[in-house]
């Protein structure tokens, strides 16, 4: 999965050649990338070890979030197993209906770019949302982009402002660009709904973490 959003021109480019019409022109569309080969690499810092993936295999296979969600990129990247996606579209999903966060995130990436499973935006959109209502910022992000595109949510750019900005406050920078081009969009009045709208649904977010 290399997906990954370019900014360029004051508009949302996104590097998966999914195409749709925006107010600025043809532009395409995707995702921020998802946990994958750097992920593990970052995890692990050395070649995969035998007894480490038959432990997480284990400790997945007993209900673990985590272990699953490792297994699922270990099949995702060929990491000590066979690469297999559709294995890790299979562990994520154990994951993320445990509300592994991060596994929610990847588990919409793969709906948004039809990896391992049938290409579905409204899909990839509830779990984005998921991920972002707990507050992990790609998925905030993404969901905003979601809203930016209409794809799989209806298209409201107070809402991808709404998200997009929340990403940003989240550590998101390159949600940054994508507030900003939403903000383009809106009206003095609708642009301080959405501020307002932001603001309080970004406390809620924190309070719901604490």
């Amino acid at each position: 999965m290399n997906l990954k959003y370019i900014i360029a021109a004051g508009a949302i480019f996104l590097s998966c050649s999914i195409n749709a019409q925006t107010s600025a022109g043809i532009a395409a569309y995707n995702s921020s990338p998802p946990l994958g080969k750097g992920f593990m690499e970052a995890r692990y810092n050395r070649s995969p070890n035998a007894e480490e993936v038959k432990r997480d295999l284990r400790t997945a296979e007993r209900g673990d979030a985590s272990a699953q969600f490792n297994m699922a990129l270990r099949y995702d990247v060929g990491h000590g197993v066979p690469q297999d996606v559709s294995e890790a579209v299979k562990w994520l999903r154990k994951s993320a209906d445990q509300d592994f966060v991060k596994a929610q995130y990847n588990l919409g990436c793969m709906y948004d770019s039809g990896e391992g499973v049938p290409q579905d935006h409204a899909e990839a959109a509830k779990w984005f949302r998921k991920a972002a209502e707990k507050g992990y910022a790609s998925a905030q992000k993404n969901l905003g982009a979601k809203y930016g595109t209409g794809r799989g949510v209806p298209q409201s750019d107070i809402e991808a402002y709404v998200w997009s900005s929340i990403a940003a406050i989240s550590g998101d920078e390159g949600a940054i660009n994508n507030r900003d081009f939403a903000a383009s969009k809106l009206s003095p009045e609708d642009l301080k709904t959405a501020q307002t709208r932001a603001a309080e649904l970004y406390q809620e977010i924190q309070q719901g973490q604490g």
